[in-house]
């Protein structure tokens, strides 16, 4: 977020436009302080453009990483309204964690941040080296398997606990594959699993 001020409101606006190279229709702002006195007018405005955010994650991700001791590479990019960030360190394992638990508090972090700083809802997707692609990958093929038996045998069956993310994409799949298929998620916090069931 950047600071500017005028004496109106379209002064401080054309001030930020001009700094930041762009339209005013680009422009994210908010009034912060309007002043108004018999020899003096001023509005300040906090503003921000999309590209801003994504430079912010970025070397977000980049501090946290370096801060720790490892060095990496990143590649950032925007789809369907989500910010995606793919980086590879020196080590890899230490970063992604047992069945992804680091990766998934880098990625906390850096939204929590992100949404702190834009004061709006961000979302972002760390991954490091394609792990959280594969991971998916393998919950799309789970789902599939465990739908297609669940549609024979019409018995409910209950899968490990995954984490939120994991469970998604297990919602999403069954959603998709058959009206008859029912999914739902049970059980708190780390326990938290999901059942596939058929429904008449």
């Amino acid at each position: 977020m950047k600071r500017y001020e005028g004496k109106t409101l379209d002064e401080a606006l054309s001030n930020a436009c001009l700094e930041l190279g762009v339209t005013p229709d680009e422009l994210n702002y908010e009034v912060i302080e309007e002043k108004k006195s018999l020899f003096s007018k001023k509005v300040i405005i906090e503003c921000y453009v999309e590209s801003m955010i994504n430079e912010f994650v970025e070397n977000y991700v980049r501090k946290i990483i370096t801060d720790l001791g490892f060095q990496v590479e990143t590649v950032i990019y925007k789809q369907d309204d989500r910010i995606y960030v793919n980086m590879n360190t020196d080590n890899n394992s230490i970063l992604i964690g047992k069945g992804g638990n680091v990766l998934r508090s880098i990625n906390f972090l850096v939204k929590k941040a992100a949404s702190n700083e834009f004061k709006k809802r961000v979302e972002v997707s760390v991954d490091i080296n394609g792990y959280k692609e594969k991971r998916y990958s393998k919950m799309t093929a789970l789902a599939k398997r465990v739908g297609k038996q669940v549609l024979r045998s019409k018995q409910e069956v209950k899968l490990d606990p995954l984490p939120a993310d994991e469970r998604k994409v297990i919602h999403q799949v069954i959603a998709n594959m058959d009206s008859h298929l029912k999914t739902q998620s049970q059980g708190e916090g780390k326990g938290r699993y999901i059942t596939i069931s058929y429904a008449e």
